[in-house]
Order: structure tokens, then C-alpha cells, then sequence
């Protein structure tokens, strides 16, 4: 009888074995192939050239050993790549190279890798882009550490990624979204570049990815102001940026609508989510001495033996900031010659008795050497205006004290 139950139980457990065995070896041996595979890389369109490569990812989602490699084929972004067998459905995607900046309008200075991580198992179709770069490792630490499916990883990290932006969910998953037709796609590669050099803009990705890794929130508000800085520094450029794509499409022969990224880009200034620690400074003094367009300076002096007043007007414009002063109800004169430093200025008002003086080009010093001359009227104030990156309504208004001494 023992021998019975002994055998039963052996039999039992040889089944068992063989039965998740075969399971098993099915799964690992049932290919994706696809025949034809295509996508964009874009920060901007990477150009003609770059390298992509499509890294084969076990269900776990690390690496199994096997890669393909191609390149994008014009300077869209574009890239295709024919007959892929996988034994997984995930891969991950990178691609390297040189890159449209919108912001300047010229390819950038260095190169850039950006990744995404995708299911291909029902798709022939993939884009690399800022977004699917700045979730990539949320996305991988929520599956390894907090135990969630891919599909909710994705959906969470992409959401959380947004959300820094103050930007609503997107329907559509990020791997999925071009540049050409995704308003907050475009608006976060336009925040994400500001006015920064491709090694800076490398530096804010990665500092911001690992804040956001364990918890997905982007605690660190310096990393949050980078942000903002950068928004605000676009916001007189928003027309040069579509302006800047626009041509950039038609030299590629696409007819694309530049979607409404500028709304976005306003949204995140609007949304008050981080400080802003960039603006227009005006120092106590500047290389004529004391500055007019100081907040600490409220009065001038012109003593009657010294018979006028000396001094500077100077800003100290971000890159990407503009200004326009415009001086009133007094008479004055600045030094013509040697020219203002990065001012242009216009011809004096007689009827408004007002001047316009513009910061020529933003990231430098603006100076000029200001007079007030003392013709024995009795001068009271000068009303200076300023017009802070743009703004068509004052952004300060302050009244310069003339007094006179003897």
C-alpha cells in the first residue's frame, strides 16, 4: 500500500513539473517579429545621422543582450528599421546625435541622448522625445520596486512628468507624440532648453529625473526655478520659436500646423508652481557712476558750481529678457559718442517731452553716460518707465528726484 501512495505521489509531481515546463518554454519562445518599425527622435528633430538603437528588454526590463541598430534618415528625426525578431515585447530605445534647437534655430552645439522605454508587441511604431526620456526611470522603478504593471507604471510616471508642468494628463501615451502635433510636448522640449547649452540642459534632465525617481515629485524647488527661469526667458521669443519650426518643416518639404505650444508655455509662467530667481537687475552704480534706473536711487543732485549731474543707465538683461525704459517731463542728454552700450535709443520727444531708450540685445550689460545740465530752471522729476520683457503696460513706474544745490 505504501508503495502505492508513493508512486501516485511521484506521478503527481512529474506532471505538475512538465505541465509549467512547457508553459514556460512557450512563452519564451513565442517571437515579436516586426517587418517594418519606424519612429522620430526629437528634442528638437535629431538629425540626419543619428544613431538609434532598439535594446531588447526581458520581462523584468533589464537587458537580454540583443540590439539593433540604425540611424535616422533625414533631419526630421526619422528613423526605420526592417525584419526585428524579439523574444520580449519590451524594448527600450536611444537615440544619440546632434539636434534642431527651437529656440535658436541652429543645431546644437553638442549632442544629446534621449531613451524610451516601449511595449512593440502591437505597434510599429515608436518616438523618442524629451517626455518619454524624463519618465524612463520612474517608470522602471515603479515595475522593480513597487511591483506595478507596465501599462500603470507608464500611465502614473508620464502623468507625473506632466504635472511638474502643471499640464493635464494626455490621452495618448508619450511615445506615441510628435513634436508636430502635441502643444505640451513641444511646450516642456522648449522650458527644458530655455537658454541653455545642450551640456546644461543634459545636467537640469538628469538632476530632475533623479529627484522625481522614488516618489515622482519634483521636490527640489531650485530645480523648479531652473524651470521657470527658463519659461520666462521664452516669453518674447515665443514667436521666433514657431517662426523657427515653421521654416524648419518647409525646408523639409512637410506642410505641419505648428500646434499652440505658446499657451502652455504661458500656463506654466501663470501657474505660479516654482519661484522665479531671474530678472532685470539695475545696480546702484554702473561705469558713469551713479544709475538712474536704481530702485535704491530715488534723487540726483545738480550743484550749481558743478553745473550738471553725471551718471549711468544701466541694465543687466538675462539672455532672453528684454527692456524698454522710456524716460519723461524733464530735459536730459547722454553721451552719443562713444555710443551707448546695448542701447538704442530714439529721437527725444519734443511734444511728450519723452525719450525710448531699448536694450539692443539681451545676456549683456546695457550702459550709457546720462546728463541732466543745469540751466537754472528748477527741474522736479524725471519719470522713468520701465517695460519688462515684453510687457506693453509698465511694469514700474518710479519718479527720479532732481534737486538742486548750491
Amino acid at each position: 500500500m505504501k508503495k502505492y501512495i508513493c508512486f501516485c505521489f511521484v506521478a503527481i509531481i512529474t506532471i505538475t513539473v512538465t505541465f509549467f515546463s512547457c508553459k514556460k518554454t512557450n512563452e519564451e519562445t513565442t517571437p515579436v517579429i516586426k517587418e517594418f518599425f519606424n519612429g522620430y527622435v526629437q528634442k528638437g528633430p535629431f538629425v540626419n545621422g543619428s544613431s538609434v538603437s532598439i535594446v531588447e528588454l526581458n520581462e523584468s526590463f533589464n537587458q537580454t543582450g540583443k540590439t539593433y541598430q540604425t540611424a535616422i534618415i533625414d533631419n526630421s528625426g526619422s528613423f526605420e528599421l526592417n525584419n526585428i525578431e524579439l523574444a520580449s515585447r519590451y524594448v527600450e530605445l536611444k537615440g544619440d546625435g546632434f539636434y534642431f534647437n527651437e529656440i535658436t534655430g541652429e543645431t546644437s552645439g553638442a549632442p544629446l541622448t534621449l531613451s524610451a522605454l516601449a511595449d512593440v508587441e502591437n505597434v510599429n511604431s515608436v518616438n523618442v522625445n524629451i517626455l518619454t526620456h524624463l519618465e524612463k526611470q520612474r517608470v522602471e522603478y515603479l515595475i522593480k520596486q513597487q511591483r506595478m504593471s507596465y501599462t500603470a507604471a507608464k500611465k502614473q510616471a508620464q502623468n507625473e512628468i506632466l504635472a511638474i508642468f502643471g499640464f493635464q494628463p494626455q490621452e495618448n501615451s508619450s511615445e506615441t507624440l510628435n513634436l508636430a502635433n502635441n502643444a505640451a510636448l513641444l511646450a516642456i522640449s522648449c522650458i527644458m532648453q530655455g537658454h541653455l547649452s545642450t551640456g546644461d540642459m543634459v545636467q537640469l534632465t538628469a538632476d530632475i529625473i533623479a529627484d522625481m525617481k522614488q516618489d515622482g515629485k519634483l521636490d527640489n524647488v531650485a530645480l523648479g526655478a531652473k524651470l521657470m527661469n527658463n519659461a520666462i526667458s521664452l516669453k518674447s521669443l515665443l514667436s521666433t520659436i514657431r517662426n523657427n519650426l515653421s521654416k524648419k518643416y518647409i525646408e523639409l518639404g512637410m506642410n505641419v500646423p505648428i500646434p499652440d505650444f505658446e499657451s502652455y508655455i504661458q500656463s506654466f509662467i501663470n501657474s505660479g508652481l516654482y519661484p522665479s530667481t531671474y530678472s532685470i537687475k539695475y545696480p546702484k552704480t554702473g561705469e558713469h557712476g551713479i544709475n538712474i534706473l536704481s530702485d535704491e536711487v530715488t534723487e540726483i543732485v545738480i550743484k550749481n558750481n558743478a553745473g550738471s549731474f553725471v551718471g549711468s543707465m544701466r541694465a543687466e538683461t538675462p539672455k532672453g529678457f528684454n527692456l524698454k525704459v522710456i524716460l519723461k517731463d524733464a530735459m536730459w542728454f547722454y553721451q552719443a559718442l562713444p555710443t551707448p552700450k546695448n542701447w538704442t535709443v530714439s529721437t527725444y520727444n519734443d511734444n511728450t517731452k519723452s525719450q525710448v531708450f531699448t536694450v539692443t540685445e539681451s545676456g549683456k550689460v546695457s550702459d550709457l553716460n546720462f546728463m541732466v545740465i543745469n540751466k537754472g530752471e528748477e527741474y522736479e522729476f524725471i519719470t522713468i518707465e520701465y517695460y519688462e520683457n515684453g510687457e506693453t503696460k509698465p511694469t514700474k513706474v518710479k519718479k527720479l528726484n532732481i534737486v538742486l544745490e548750491d
